[in-house]
């Protein structure tokens, strides 16, 4: 009673009022969320006593002054192999949970994580460090035979005795990377019982079969790790230590606490349960055991709708680790689906529209209480709409000749009118696409973007409208050339112009009559080649005549007679030689006629007529 009036008299007195007002309005003042329900929890926390998020748990993990989880900062993080600061926020997170949870027994039990395969490295904590103190750093690195690779930031080692138990697992079971090692007073107990782990509740079918292994005495004896690694089995993944405690492991880290939480739970409702006897307890059915090991199995608790895959306990892990992120423990853990909230920015507005006269410019209906400032701006908008209104929409069609050109053409452009007598009718402006309406399909654009891109691959793309000046009926022309059709005059036509501008087409030249045929395309190669030497001797003669070098005689006579000589030479070289002679060029060309050409003879009769 004494003590009762004393603390009603405290809260009743005026400096207790006075104090207590100061320590709110600082906390309204300094505090990271002013004005929020945030604020009266941290004044609460500072008077009343202490009643944590986690209310069941160690009270060591309840201090205001929390280690961050992620310590690895800077440059520090390079000193680590790829993916290892990563293992390690999460393990060192784990660390915590089991804290928080209640399950630790002082500076003992371990949880292991393996690295890699390849080096076979695992993170254990230091011995020595309580739960709630181990961070990502301080996390020493070990080989399976216990020795340590980097001492991590802090100068404790490793209970060697203790890794005999995670080691024995770790190289039996290649498929496991997490192993979490309790002994709570519920696992102990679970663990001492004749009938074993019973799945008689919902956690315990969670977690399905487990192993046993008979307690030897502490873990010390190397021996015994065949022991253990036979007992637990290829399948497995919770065994339980007679006498001693469990064992939760997990393919990840998520999934060891996800059976390790489970268990626990199991462990504690039966621990409960066997207070009424063995007979007054139901036992599931084996269809109902396969039918939660089967949902258990697909992830996300089993009954995740998203669309998202999780693997077993990766939902509930992410969770947890938001939970502490929000604490303060800062696990730097990497998070799959982040939580985003969404902020209607038109609904919400953070600025504040101060009192003033100003703030009266918002409001509707009554156009006197207004500022000047937002009159004088919608007398501005009306102006301007007034302007494009009276826009003249009447307009006069006008052909002006084209300059600078000898042959000018008619440009036609389209004026407003000018005239007194017409007015133009003003129309009003209903919306700002009224006078070029959008489309009706929004994905028009995409689909000419994939035309093009059609008609690109199909090779279908031209350089655009081709002239048809040239395009002509070549049997007709076949016909007029022999005279059988019903015209003579075929008309071809060629212009730059008069091929690509329809206007400059009287400009193009056109012939009435089709070209001489090419005197060379019924002649053989062997009449062309001596066409071509008649010609060189013929321009030979007449630029000999020009110089007056030698008369006419000498190539009527003396031509041959040069020509018999220069056979005769021939002949007596191959007669000395053994060799038959040959008959003369001018020999052979006097047995055989010259032949002369129609053509040629064609052109000197139209030269002599």
């Amino acid at each position: 009673m004494e003590q009762r009036a004393r603390v009603s008299l405290i809260l009743n007195s005026d400096a207790f009022r006075e104090e207590l007002e100061a320590i709110v309005a600082d906390q309204l003042k300094h505090g990271p969320h002013p004005a929020s329900l945030i604020a009266l929890q941290q004044i609460s926390e500072l008077l009343l006593p202490r009643s944590g998020r986690w209310h069941n748990m160690s009270s060591l993990g309840q201090g205001n002054v929390v280690v961050p989880i992620n310590d690895i900062r800077g440059m520090d993080a390079l000193s680590y192999a790829k993916g290892e600061k990563i293992l390690r926020c999460k393990l060192a997170a784990l660390y915590r949970l089991v804290d928080l949870f209640g399950w630790t027994y002082s500076i003992y039990n371990h949880v292991t994580a393996r690295i890699n395969q390849e080096n076979e490295h695992f993170l254990i904590n230091p011995f020595g460090l309580m739960y709630h103190e181990v961070t990502a750093s301080s996390l020493v690195k070990i080989d399976m035979q216990g020795n340590i690779v980097d001492n991590g930031s802090t100068t404790y080692g490793i209970n060697k005795a203790g890794f005999t138990l995670h080691a024995a697992i770790h190289a039996s079971r290649p498929d496991i990377k997490c192993i979490i090692h309790l002994h709570t007073q519920s696992a102990v107990a679970i663990s001492s019982m004749k009938c074993g782990f019973l799945p008689m509740s919902q956690e315990a079918l969670i977690v399905g079969n487990v192993s046993y292994h008979e307690y030897n005495g502490i873990l010390v004896d190397e021996g015994e790790r065949d022991t253990l690694a036979r007992n637990l089995g290829p399948t497995n993944k919770v065994m339980f230590l007679r006498n001693h405690g469990l064992v939760a492991c997990g393919e990840t880290i998520e999934e060891a606490w996800f059976y390790a939480v489970n268990t626990m739970y199991a462990c504690e409702t039966q621990w409960h349960a066997m207070v009424a006897g063995m007979e007054n307890i139901i036992m599931p059915s084996e269809e109902a055991r396969k039918k939660v090991q089967e949902t258990v199995s697909r992830g996300g608790g089993g009954v995740d709708s998203s669309s998202k895959k999780w693997k077993v306990g990766e939902l509930e892990y992410e969770a947890l680790m938001r939970c502490l992120d929000n604490a303060g423990y800062r696990t730097g853990y990497i998070y799959r689906q982040p939580v985003i909230r969404n902020i209607d920015r038109k609904a919400y507005n953070e600025v504040e529209v101060p009192p003033s006269s100003s703030s009266f410019a918002y409001l509707d209906g009554d156009a006197s209480a207004q500022s000047p400032v937002r009159k004088a701006q919608e007398e501005r908008k009306k102006t301007l709409k007034a302007e494009w209104y009276n826009t003249p929409n009447v307009y006069v069609k006008q052909e002006i000749d084209e300059v600078g050109t000898p042959n000018p053409k008619k440009i036609t452009k389209w004026v407003a009118e000018d005239s007194p007598n017409k007015t133009s009718t003003p129309i009003k402006v209903e919306g700002k696409h009224q006078f070029a309406p959008l489309g009706e399909n929004p994905k028009e654009l995409k689909v000419h973007q994939k035309q093009i891109k059609q008609d690109r691959f199909e090779d279908k793309i031209t350089a655009g409208h081709q002239s048809k000046i040239l395009d002509a009926n070549w049997e007709d022309v076949e016909q007029r050339k022999t005279g059988t059709g019903k015209e003579q005059v075929i008309v071809v036509g060629a212009a730059s112009k008069g091929i690509i501008r329809r206007d400059q087409q009287h400009n193009a030249v056109v012939f009435k009559t089709y070209y001489a045929s090419n005197p060379f395309q019924d002649m053989g190669p062997e009449e062309v080649e001596r066409y071509r030497k008649e010609v060189e001797q013929k321009q030979t003669r007449d630029q000999d005549k020009t110089n007056g070098d030698k008369p006419d005689s000498y190539y009527e006579k003396g031509g041959q007679e040069v020509a018999a000589a220069a056979g005769r030479s021939d002949t007596m070289r191959s007669t000395s030689s053994g060799e038959q002679p040959e008959e003369s060029p001018s020999k052979e060309s006097g047995k055989k006629k010259k032949k002369s050409f129609s053509f040629l003879k064609k052109k000197k009769k139209s030269e002599k007529a």
